[in-house]
């Protein structure tokens, strides 16, 4: 079938047909009648497009693109990739395609988007990450809010669509607490985690297409490869070392157990221009406040 794919046609409107690998959070968009979708914006690595509602959005991902979990994934680098249009046109989606000026991209097999995973044991010594600053600290707050009981609404409210760009600061940390607390299967990380969730998903429209369609994905456990490993890693990080230290938001100076990949902090850090640091603020901001409330309520007397 690649094969066949692959094959350009003759005549004054040549086509070639991409095949892709097509994620399940956007499948039955790509699936679908064929819609006219606008172009939110266009990069030499990807192209993004509305898919419906304010939060919906469709990644175009060339081979060499930031692995989203909301795209449709071609085994193709940029260099042999045009897209053909800019923002403010618009493409067809649907039938199994999406169908560019040159070309169509056709899902030909499901994705397998990366996604944390649900450990039972206590989070890790993240002590691996870069200090969270200013932005951890409003992550911290809002995950100890919750945590006592609070209400998620207004720490979330502060921090979504907080920032420029397609995925504001903001959001980013707000990623990095719904990850690190869907990574544990915990009953106060749950719930701390739904009620999170709960407020971004009625504060979606306060922030840009893109960044609330990545904060809903993120709500699922899912983000691009290296986050999803280095969440699920030092989450777990405690469990596996037998009750290591908890020190957390990189403010003692360490560094990664043997076990993990040389380089995986770094290569989240270096993701957009700020995006890896800030999501890595909100891990560091959840870490805390679970490691202060665990440590509050280990000092509580019991009558």
């Amino acid at each position: 079938m690649a094969e066949l794919l692959s094959t350009t046609s003759h005549g004054p409107s040549a086509r070639v047909a991409w095949p892709a690998a097509v994620s399940p959070l956007v499948a039955d968009v790509v699936a679908g009648p064929q819609v006219a979708r606008p172009v939110l914006a266009s990069f030499p690595t990807c192209l993004y497009l509305a898919a419906g509602s304010h939060e919906q959005v469709l990644a175009v991902l060339a081979a060499d693109a930031l692995a989203l979990p909301i795209g449709l994934h071609l085994a193709l680098p940029s260099t042999r990739v045009r897209w053909g249009v800019e923002p403010g046109a618009h493409v067809v989606v649907g039938g199994g395609r999406v169908r560019l000026p040159h070309a169509d991209v056709v899902a030909v097999r499901l994705s397998r988007p990366s996604r944390v995973q649900a450990l039972h044991d206590s989070w890790g010594a993240a002590v691996c990450l870069p200090d969270p600053g200013v932005l951890g600290d409003r992550a911290q707050q809002l995950v100890a809010t919750v945590l006592e009981g609070g209400s998620a609404h207004a720490g979330v409210r502060s921090l979504i669509g907080a920032g420029r760009g397609l995925t504001p600061s903001g959001d980013d940390a707000l990623c990095g607490v719904l990850l690190t607390l869907g990574a544990l299967d915990l009953p106060r990380a749950r719930r701390a985690h739904a009620q999170v969730a709960s407020a971004v998903r009625s504060l979606t429209v306060r922030t840009t297409s893109l960044s609330a369609a990545l904060l809903l994905a993120a709500a699922q456990g899912y983000a691009v490869p290296d986050v999803a490993r280095l969440v699920s890693r030092v989450v777990g990080t405690r469990g596996r070392n037998d009750g290591a230290d908890r020190v957390v938001g990189g403010r003692s100076g360490g560094s990664f157990r043997p076990h993990e990949p040389a380089g995986l902090v770094d290569r989240v850090l270096a993701i957009g221009h700020t995006s890896g640091r800030d999501l890595l603020a909100g891990v560091s901001g959840a870490l805390r406040a679970l490691d202060a409330h665990t440590t509050s309520q280990e000092g509580t007397p019991r009558g």
